[in-house]
């Protein structure tokens, strides 16, 4: 059987391992990964082969999103989720399809999906990678162990006043997985085989709630730990021997330190401490440590526009997050992008004002753009904004090997733009042509399956 060939050529290559931008690149990719790089004029194309002409373009490697949530997390706590759950129960799997195509069609080619329905969420992962679907390729956690679900404390318990206990309780046991809140009321014994139980599952990664996510009951500022210190070495043990990346969750500085203690190898949203400042001592230990912090930033205007309309989002990344976000940039903190998107149910989004549509953080597709530039805006330089967005978050979850650089070897994910993105980070959302696993994918026309993004929904009046 011949070989799956395909040429980029002409365009000025940023290849994602931090090297300067190399113009008049070809990149050759055969079976699905890179064979060869070059420029222009030191390898010969073959007549009639596939190419793809990337003359005063740039080509970067494929993006990708270290925390997503493919099912909108954001709207599970508060308006929009029950009725989103409800409409799509049965087929949350073709919900989470749609979501990693939408995320393709920004040109991010891979995506940690690090809360979500786990048997849904592992159906379409598996399908992705059997080419039974399109979409950005999933690694997936499915719950934040220790969290419960949709209907509970951590997310919207105020909805079970209005819908039915059955419900309520049918999609809270989906998405906690036997792993939810209870586990906090056991002793490390029998927290490890549950554990492990979990981990056979098939999970890519484990996140664990170091503290809780009840700040729509609580606010910000009123954080306390889900686990006891044995419970969460039993934790990390079991992570650690099955071998693969633990991922935490922390809402203040103490869970922080814990995070930094196990050595976890994912923290995510370590800015969000209650709006009180990272100490001094542990920012250092966090830029000199294992640990990749992945942090959720906001643009100036959309802070200023939660800031000024006292939007109960505003302390999402506003004040002292803010400060512990600048703070880390200029302890050259290794950082990750992550941005909590999902799909967003297109009711929700029409409810909401004008200008609170403009550079929204949560929006799948552009979240990636959003996250970029507020990290600009705030001191990263381009390229290490890049870095973050490809090779870091490889490297924070063990990927690297195969995924995050244009190298040699490695599976053939990238994006090709048409400006420059380090003149203009908001240049990565101009894509021209996006590839994945070494094929050119007609991103324009994702999603294929219109399931949340079919709308108006009328047809009841039709």
């Amino acid at each position: 059987m011949a070989a799956r060939e395909l040429f980029v050529t002409g365009g000025t290559l940023i290849d994602g391992a931090g090297k300067n931008p190399a113009p008049d690149a070809v990149v050759h990719i055969v079976d699905g990964r890179f064979r060869t790089i070059a420029r222009r004029g030191e390898m010969s194309i073959p007549k009639g082969a596939e190419v793809i002409d990337a003359s005063g373009g740039f080509i970067l490697p494929g993006l990708m999103n270290a925390n997503v949530h493919l099912l909108d997390g954001i709207m599970m706590m508060g308006i929009g989720g029950t009725e989103y759950l409800a409409r799509f129960e049965g087929r949350l799997d073709d919900v989470i399809e749609e979501a990693a195509q939408i995320a393709l069609r920004g040109g991010m080619t891979t995506v940690f999906d690090t809360w979500d329905a786990l048997v849904p969420v592992l159906k379409v992962r598996d399908r992705i990678n059997a080419g039974k679907a399109v979409g950005a390729r999933i690694f997936a956690a499915g719950n934040i162990v220790g969290m419960g679900g949709p209907f509970s404390a951590d997310f919207s318990m105020q909805s079970r006043k209005v819908i039915s206990k059955t419900f309520a309780d049918r999609i809270d046991n989906l998405f906690e997985a036997g792993v939810g809140r209870y586990l906090s009321t056991l002793p490390p014994n029998e927290v490890r085989p549950i554990i492990r139980d979990y981990i056979g599952r098939g999970i890519d990664f484990l996140k664990f709630a170091v503290s809780d996510h009840m700040i729509g009951l609580l606010g910000w500022r009123s954080p306390f730990f889900t686990f006891s210190d044995r419970v969460q070495r039993v934790i990390a043990d079991e992570v650690r021997r099955a071998g693969i990346p633990l991922a935490t969750h922390t809402t203040s500085v103490e869970s922080l330190n814990t995070a930094v203690e196990l050595e976890a190898e994912v923290m995510v949203h370590v800015t969000a401490t209650g709006q009180a400042p990272i100490p001094e001592e542990l920012l250092q230990r966090m830029a000199r440590g294992r640990g990749w912090s992945e942090i959720q930033p906001t643009t100036r205007r959309f802070q200023s526009y939660l800031d000024r309309t006292n939007h109960p989002w505003a302390e999402y990344a506003g004040g002292v997050h803010d400060e512990n976000t600048i703070r880390l940039i200029k302890a050259k903190a290794p950082i990750i992008l992550g941005t909590d998107a999902g799909c967003t149910d297109p009711d929700v989004l029409h409810d909401l004002p004008a200008e609170e549509l403009i550079e929204r953080p949560w929006s799948l597709g552009s979240d990636h753009v959003m996250w970029l530039k507020a990290m600009v805006e705030k001191g990263m330089a381009p390229m290490d904004a890049i870095l973050a967005s490809t090779r870091n978050i490889a490297r924070a979850y063990g990927k690297d090997r195969e995924l995050g650089t244009i190298e040699v070897g490695k599976i053939a994910d990238l994006v090709i733009v048409a400006e420059d993105p380090l003149k203009d980070i908001s240049n990565v959302s101009k894509l021209r042509s996006v590839v994945k696993d070494g094929v050119s994918v007609n991103f324009e026309s994702l999603p294929t399956k219109r399931v949340v993004t079919d709308y108006p929904r009328d047809a009841d009046s039709q």
